[in-house]
């Protein structure tokens, strides 16, 4: 699983995967912006992963079969801003990171507090 700020495609990437990079179940949308804050939220679950940015959505995969809870305690991987290729690196800092125990919908994410 990683959220890579510029993937080989140019855009903003979020993937899981289970079976490597020709597995990736992935969302991507607009890179973000520069020189200042961005609230970015992945909701995920039922099958769908939602990207948001700014409490906005920017991405949809209403076709997504691999989640967290399939790993258990055997995460191998997860990355915030880069990803396992040769993708840049974010150049940034993180402010906060959450994990919830259930999917949040569209309306929750645009509450959520954004520096």
């Amino acid at each position: 699983m990683f959220l890579t700020p510029v993937a080989d495609s140019g855009k903003l990437r979020f993937a899981i995967t289970a079976g490597g990079g020709g597995a990736e179940q992935r969302i991507e949308a607009a890179p973000l912006p520069t020189g200042q804050w961005a609230h970015v939220a992945v909701a995920q679950g039922t099958g769908t992963a939602v990207l948001y940015v700014g409490g906005r959505e920017v991405g949809r995969n209403t076709a997504v079969t691999v989640e967290l809870v399939h790993f258990g305690n055997h995460l191998r991987a997860g990355y915030l801003g880069r990803s396992r290729y040769p993708d840049p690196y974010l150049k940034a800092a993180f402010d906060d990171f959450r994990v919830y125990g259930r999917t949040l919908s569209g309306n929750e994410v645009a509450t959520l507090p954004r520096n």
